[in-house]
């Protein structure tokens, strides 16, 4: 691998948990209100080729992606589920901010309120400004530009996704709804839609569905083990919503394991199935 690729640098430090690919990351300042310097990080494949266009995929808590060592709760390894599966694709994400509260907001629906507080997590919330539709245009205008004149990425809108787990589930969502010409799927892995008044989120998606069409597709993942069970009942009703305006089972989907708890670990071990749903 290239020690540098555009202003993005090898990542090399040790230890870390890097098994298959390379990652790069450049720090940058983001337009944002709270904890404005961010390092990106950007995943390659092991077998990246320059000559190859490759579907990309913009994730929430990059520091989670790959490498427990950086991971702030724990790692996805995508290099390693990458590695298991003949799909190819690069993956790019923001490490988060270091409050839960301000996570939160950043990684919210745009101006929708969240309305119901988690045993005094979010409760600074009350005090802080929404900031997700500012890291939103920042994703949209200033990142997916930068990584397409770096690296070599399709220019199919289908092939360029969201992805993330709990907030980072209701921000993948959000994002391919704040930009549909430039984003064709989501991956919604545990998506905290349980801390917001499901009336408000209809009415913003009901806003928003009309710039959707049917070849944008949305994977919907939850468990219902200890903490999980608080997200299984709305994500099932995210999806049913999308099942009722005309999203068919090839552009939709729900996966639901009974056993699997709230952690990277399990979101690790579907993380495959919605690849594939994506790129088949």
């Amino acid at each position: 691998m290239k020690n540098n690729i555009g202003p993005f640098s090898l990542y090399n430090k040790t230890p870390n948990d890097i098994n298959y690919g390379a990652i790069y990351t450049l720090e940058v300042e983001l337009p944002l209100l709270y904890y404005k310097k961010r390092i990106i990080r950007v995943y390659v494949p092991e077998d990246y080729d320059e000559n190859n266009k490759y579907p990309l995929l913009v994730m929430s808590d990059g520091q989670n992606i790959v490498d427990r060592y950086t991971s702030a709760y724990g790692a996805w390894e995508i290099d390693k589920r990458q590695h298991e599966s003949s799909k190819r694709f690069i993956v790019v994400g923001i490490d988060c901010p270091i409050g839960p509260s301000e996570r939160a907001m950043e990684y919210s629906f745009p101006f929708v309120m969240i309305n119901k507080w988690e045993e005094g997590r979010y409760a600074n919330s009350l005090k802080l400004k929404f900031e997700s539709h500012l890291l939103y245009e920042y994703i949209a205008l200033t990142l997916l530009p930068l990584i397409k004149e770096n690296f070599s990425i399709s220019d199919d809108r289908a092939l360029i996704g969201c992805g993330g787990s709990s907030m980072g589930g209701v921000f993948s969502l959000s994002l391919m709804l704040s930009y549909p010409d430039l984003f064709g799927y989501a991956l919604c892995f545990s998506p905290g839609y349980f801390l917001y008044n499901e009336k408000k989120v209809n009415k913003y998606l009901d806003e928003r569905l009309k710039y959707l069409d049917l070849n944008h597709k949305i994977y919907f993942y939850t468990g219902n083990v200890g903490f999980e069970e608080k997200f299984l009942a709305r994500t099932k009703t995210m999806y049913e919503y999308f099942k009722e305006h005309g999203f068919d089972d090839n552009h939709v989907a729900l996966n639901i394991d009974y056993s699997g708890e709230h952690n990277e670990y399990c979101w690790s071990k579907h993380f495959n199935d919605a690849i594939d749903f994506w790129l088949s």
